[in-house]
């Protein structure tokens, strides 16, 4: 019984911490999180925006070159411009495969609400989630060079 309840005890106390460390969510892009109030933060591309368009409102932060080479520690201090590391944030790029690494980055630096937008912009189109252009006079849509 001692071993059962020292047991329980040990889980609770390991997810209290993983809950304070901030854990990704993973969830896709839908009308209901982008009500939510949550803040996008699109990590692709200037080409890849111009491609296919861009969520209306998100804030663009290239994260990966187009030679997949990165600076994360300048990336942390420009996204640190427009967020805290309070805020609810939903990361994403393509499909879901950067923003899970941005994602995991962020969260091991403290950030405590952080959303990898599972599919990407590829899902969200899919679902019917309507995207904007990218032109660069689109004042619904900040990209930060």
């Amino acid at each position: 019984m001692r071993i059962l309840i020292l047991t329980v005890f040990l889980l609770i106390l390991s997810s209290l911490a993983a809950l304070a460390a901030g854990q990704v969510r993973y969830a896709p892009l839908t009308p209901e999180l982008l009500s939510s109030g949550v803040k996008i933060i699109d990590i692709r591309t200037e080409k890849e925006w111009r491609e296919t368009g861009v969520v209306k409102g998100a804030l663009g932060l290239t994260f990966f070159r187009e030679d997949k080479s990165y600076d994360a520690d300048a990336f942390l201090a420009k996204l640190k411009r427009y967020v805290t590391p309070n805020e609810r944030i939903a990361i994403i790029c393509r499909t879901g495969n950067r923003s899970d690494k941005v994602s995991r980055y962020l969260v091991q630096h403290g950030f405590t609400s952080v959303t990898n937008v599972d599919g990407g912009v590829t899902r969200a189109k899919e679902a019917g989630v309507r995207l904007v252009p990218y032109p660069q006079d689109n004042a619904s849509f900040t990209a930060v060079r």
